[in-house]
């Protein structure tokens, strides 16, 4: 019986270079990996188009891997969902981001990522590991196709999403904060054309649009606090016409589960959706950029696919 085979993946810039150290380790054989009955090939590199192409080439070879794992935040996440998503391999996460909003909604630990290897492998090879089949968001926006996990945001919470990319030294919610303060004077409501599960196009006023499989975005901030990872729907999270001081308590007011007490803001439970989406405005997905300044009017199509990533559940403590 051939030992099982396990693609790991791992973000060097992720957790403050925690993952570069820990990936550094593993492969030169330390802790579970040097295991007869384990293999782990490891894959690290410095951008996320050469960590794409190199697990990809790995995933297509023979023997093709019995699981991946990859480690970092939500776009790690994600591009590993993307690689898997109906191919029947399972997907591990260890979470090592900034985020990390869908491993909140998977109830996997944070915040100790050397552990949490350890944990996964060892749960891998003593066949102790569960299997959970959890849903992934389907999308086209400019015709090209993506796959997302955790959500896609479009309209002002996708310009905070990326000024808190680009604050590196802030910590997960402390980063998101700072980028809505700054975000906040220059940003007015959008006109969206919409239509859900096939339904009529209708126009739509709105700060912000977005659509969760999860329940959190920024590290934590449960703006669709009813939403389940494997139940067959995504949640529309919509905020219509908001005076700049309610953008400002809109966020904070979600930690605390009170936003939906807000006028403006809407859920609504979807399977799909087309958003007519105007020049210019930005479409993030699970914390990457797909659609930005300077670019034309598209059209985005989103809908959910139930069950497409097998997601791997390590023993609590191996």
């Amino acid at each position: 019986m051939r030992a099982q085979r396990v693609l790991y993946v791992v973000n060097p810039t992720a957790g403050l270079g925690a993952s570069a150290h820990l990936g550094r380790r593993l492969a030169g054989g330390a802790g579970a990996t040097s295991s007869p009955d384990l293999e782990v090939v490891l894959v690290a590199a410095e951008s996320f188009a050469a960590l794409r192409d190199q697990a990809a080439a790995v995933l297509a070879g023979e023997p093709r891997p019995d699981a991946l794992i990859v480690q970092g935040g939500d776009g790690m996440v994600s591009m590993g969902a993307g690689l898997v998503a109906g191919t029947g391999v399972p997907l591990g996460i260890v979470p090592s981001g900034t985020g990390n909003d869908f491993a909140r909604s998977a109830r996997l630990e944070r915040g100790a990522p050397a552990a949490g290897i350890e944990r996964m492998l060892t749960s891998l090879r003593m066949g102790t590991a569960g299997i959970r089949d959890v849903d992934v968001i389907r999308l086209s926006a400019d015709g090209v196709e993506h796959v997302a996990i955790n959500s896609v945001n479009i309209g002002f919470d996708a310009v905070v999403n990326r000024r808190a990319n680009e604050l590196q030294k802030l910590p997960g919610t402390a980063r998101y904060v700072a980028a809505l303060l700054e975000s906040v004077r220059r940003f007015s409501p959008l006109e969206f054309g919409v239509s859900v599960d096939d339904g009529p196009m209708r126009s739509v006023t709105a700060e912000l649009l977005s659509i969760l499989n999860g329940s959190s975005i920024g590290g934590g901030i449960r703006v669709a606090p009813k939403a389940v990872i494997d139940d067959g729907v995504l949640d529309l999270f919509a905020v219509g016409r908001l005076p700049r001081i309610g953008l400002l308590t809109l966020f904070p007011l979600a930690m605390a589960g009170l936003h939906t007490r807000l006028p403006p803001v809407t859920l609504e439970r979807v399977t799909s959706i087309r958003v007519q989406i105007p020049g210019g405005v930005l479409i993030y997905a699970d914390g990457e950029e797909l659609h930005g300044p300077g670019r034309d009017a598209c059209t985005l199509d989103v809908r959910v696919d139930a069950g497409a990533v097998r997601l791997i559940e390590p023993t609590e403590r191996a």
